[in-house]
């Protein structure tokens, strides 16, 4: 279907709003939903779109994903050993080595109709970042675009001007727009900023540094165009607290399920 052979799952965060549930024994992207976890389900809909190849960089709990992964040939694991002091570009930074092609980026916390995932492969464009229209599910990441090119997001929508779409969470990220993206992590890395200067950025102890992927990608978005589609009425959540975890099963759950009824029917 694609020329995209490879994605890479992030999965080292320590899901510590849903420790409730997971007892500390369980990296939210395997939390268990009708049966599947939600990392099973990206796998399931990425291995039947050609993808051959998957990497999933952990952190917290990581022992439980090298066991998931154990009999599958075509999981790599890779551990983010800082993943406590370190944000999210920091875990995708870790495979330099490896990425040497266009890959599809993933977080592990999703649940979405594969419809989205298709559409991000055969964007026109080597890249493509997914968006979504207006989901109202709580902790959204707002995107501004201008200019024809991905200007800004935020958690805070009153730091947005022009709100065109919801981050998703589902990226095509050519290998070009993944060296800008080291460029601009390296960059950061030797400076210090304040929280307020760049996306995401947090500080703990003037010491350990956060840059997300999400930062990256935006700043790289300052140098070179970067692709972005935003599909309106995608099914799609992501489970970061009980409430998302609330809104999974009792919306998008049975939204999947019909969307599937109706394509079988």
């Amino acid at each position: 279907m694609s020329k995209v052979k490879t994605a890479v799952i992030l999965a080292a965060g320590m899901g510590s709003r849903l420790q409730d549930i997971t007892n500390d024994m369980l990296p939210k992207g395997l939390i268990n939903i009708n049966g599947k976890s939600l990392v099973e389900r990206s796998i399931e809909k990425l291995r039947s779109l050609g993808i051959e190849k998957i990497y999933i960089v952990t952190g917290h709990l990581h022992g439980v994903y090298d066991e998931f992964a154990k009999e599958k040939n075509y999981i790599i694991t890779k551990r983010n050993r800082k993943y406590k002091a370190t944000g999210s570009m920091t875990s995708l930074a870790i495979l330099e080595d490896e990425l040497k092609e266009d890959f599809l980026l993933l977080e592990s916390d999703l649940i979405y109709e594969v419809y989205g995932l298709i559409k991000t492969i055969n964007y026109e464009k080597d890249d493509c970042v997914l968006l979504s229209g207006k989901t109202n599910s709580g902790d959204e990441c707002y995107v501004e675009v201008r200019e024809n090119n991905l200007y800004k997001i935020s958690k805070n929508k009153e730091e947005i001007k022009n709100v065109y779409g919801e981050l998703v969470g589902i990226s095509k990220i050519s290998l070009e727009l993944y060296k800008e993206m080291l460029k601009q992590y390296k960059n950061f890395s030797n400076k210090i900023y304040d929280h307020k200067d760049s996306y995401f950025l947090k500080e703990e102890n003037n010491k350990a540094k956060k840059y997300d992927y999400e930062s990256a990608i935006f700043d790289a978005a300052k140098n070179r165009k970067v692709g972005y589609l935003r599909i309106d009425n995608l099914v799609w959540g992501e489970v970061d607290d009980k409430n998302h975890l609330e809104r999974i099963k009792s919306i998008i759950i049975p939204k999947l399920e019909k969307s599937m009824e109706e394509k079988i029917g």
